[in-house]
């Protein structure tokens, strides 16, 4: 049976894109004796998303400061200082920090392939893990989602930062652990998601809502009727709440709520405005709207989480 290239295996991902953007291939020519590169302080603006990209290894990032989204596929995932960003080879991706911020990054791009290569009980691990997993794993990992996973990628961006004597060892004696530890990751939520993926979303369905979710994304911090989103979508309001609650899990209002609290999140944690201030910038005409919702959400008030998280 022929092998698809990675070529191929991203014309294949891009015919199935959920949004209608300019898809860029960035691929990456990693040596096999250490099989890693490094981005640093890579800043990244807010620039309206118009373009997708995609590359032939894993890319690994550590958020140093700021806060924005992320789009991988047909996901929307917001990410603040701390958090840690997973994309597997081929996945349509590009993040966006908050309106009028700007967001510092380190990457590495990993093969994992030429990393496992000279271990054979590696290297069959990393093969049961298989493609198919990458889509439904959250891509952004949070220190209370996964603390070792956060660490572990410090300590490598750490070590190829500082270039000290034997770096290369450590790096791939962290970046093994980390890859071994989201394979298992995989493998675990694999098991796990048999009944989910039978029951879930198809494809064509999350497709249909695209336009909405793109929308939301540019413009929660305004009212949003569900009128507009079901014409983006050229459907009918009706089939329209019901193709996005099944989709999504929860009605369009509540995840718009839901992005505008998580952003809200990420101001109160990185930026000194008051929490009015904060509250109308993410869409909320009232202040005890907000406080309601976020409480709802984050579990406590908006002061307590602040005091918590700064």
């Amino acid at each position: 049976m022929k092998t698809m290239t990675s070529a191929e295996k991203g014309l294949k991902t891009v015919q199935n894109r959920p949004f209608d953007y300019k898809v860029v291939s960035q691929p990456y020519m990693l040596p096999s004796d250490f099989p890693v590169d490094w981005l640093s302080n890579y800043i990244q603006g807010d620039n309206e998303i118009t373009y997708l990209h995609f590359h032939n290894c894993i890319e690994i990032g550590y958020c140093l400061e700021g806060s924005g989204v992320f789009f991988v596929e047909d996901k929307i995932l917001p990410y603040t200082q701390g958090d840690v960003s997973i994309i597997f080879p081929n996945q349509l991706h590009l993040a966006q920090s908050l309106k009028g911020k700007e967001s510092r990054w380190h990457f590495c791009f990993i093969d994992p392939d030429a990393l496992f290569s000279s271990d054979q009980l590696s290297s069959g691990f990393w093969d049961r893990v298989g493609t198919d997993t990458y889509s439904r794993f959250n891509n952004i990992v949070t220190p209370d989602d996964h603390a070792e996973v956060v660490w572990l990628t410090d300590r490598a961006m750490k070590e190829l930062e500082k270039h000290g004597p034997g770096y290369e060892s450590a790096v791939k004696g962290y970046i093994w652990t980390l890859l071994t530890l989201i394979g298992r990751k995989l493998l675990l939520q694999e098991s796990g998601t048999a009944e989910t993926a039978a029951g879930g979303a198809d494809r064509r369905a999350m497709q249909q809502i695209s336009k909405a979710l793109e929308y939301i994304s540019q413009h929660y911090m305004e009212p949003v009727p569900i009128h507009r989103l079901a014409e983006l979508c050229c459907l009918s309001v009706t089939h329209f709440r019901r193709i996005f609650h099944k989709c999504m899990g929860m009605a369009p209002l509540d995840y718009i709520n839901n992005v505008r609290i998580q952003v809200a999140a990420a101001l109160l944690s990185h930026s000194g405005s008051s929490i009015l201030a904060i509250s109308e910038e993410v869409g909320y005409a009232t202040l005890s709207s907000f406080n309601r919702h976020f409480k709802r959400l984050m579990g406590e008030a908006p002061s307590q989480w602040r005091s918590k998280n700064r």
